[in-house]
């Protein structure tokens, strides 16, 4: 059987690139040879297509969260996964895990397109009275590496004071440490299944 290994830090990654910021996360965008297309005040969209072969990248912009993140991630998964792609089994869901004020759940489904298998992949991020979402859905493994690494240069943006809510603890340095999350995708020919899990590492001490 084989697998496919994603690991997902979203956290600190080299800046070679220049970062892209929403209004609640930056992150390092896909190669120039991606297309991309903005759409304002919704999401930043990233796609490539060799062939029968693709790959695309969905980075949503926050929205008013609909009070946890059990709520914020079904109502994403419905919102962007089943209406967009006619996922109809359940998704394989994470554990909630807690970070710096914010929380994250992560889903995988996989859908019938061309006469072949793709998967969806939802990553709902929430604290702080808000919620964010990013989205890879591809046919094949040959971009995962870019996933990984669109994923793993991935930082939480400070919270305004003003939003009515407790702000995170600050470390030495007087600023909030960024969120960090690992996971990992199994993805099996034989039974055409996914497996996502994706979990909080243990904070580093300053």
């Amino acid at each position: 059987m084989k697998n496919i290994l994603i690991l997902v830090a979203l956290c600190s990654s080299p800046a070679l690139a220049q970062r892209v910021s929403t209004d609640l996360l930056s992150y390092l965008p896909p190669p120039s040879s991606w297309n991309k297309e903005v759409k304002e005040k919704n999401y930043t969209h990233y796609s490539i297509v060799n062939h029968r072969k693709y790959c695309e990248i969905y980075v949503f912009m926050g929205t008013n969260s609909k009070g946890d993140i059990t709520a914020d991630f079904e109502s994403e998964w419905k919102n962007i996964i089943v209406s967009s792609y006619a996922v109809t089994a359940p998704p394989q869901i994470t554990q909630t895990d807690t970070e710096a004020g914010w929380q994250a759940r992560a889903g995988v489904g996989s859908f019938e397109w061309e006469e072949g298998v793709s998967v969806a992949m939802l990553t709902t991020i929430s604290g702080y009275g808000r919620t964010t979402s990013i989205v890879a859905v591809t046919n094949t493994e040959d971009y995962t590496p870019v996933i990984q690494s669109v994923l793993a240069s991935v930082q939480m943006n400070k919270v305004p004071a003003a939003r009515p809510v407790a702000a995170p603890a600050p470390s030495s340095s007087g600023k909030a440490k960024p969120t960090a999350l690992q996971g990992y995708m199994d993805y099996s020919p034989f039974t055409r299944t996914w497996t996502w899990k994706l979990r909080y590492p243990q904070p580093t001490k300053d």
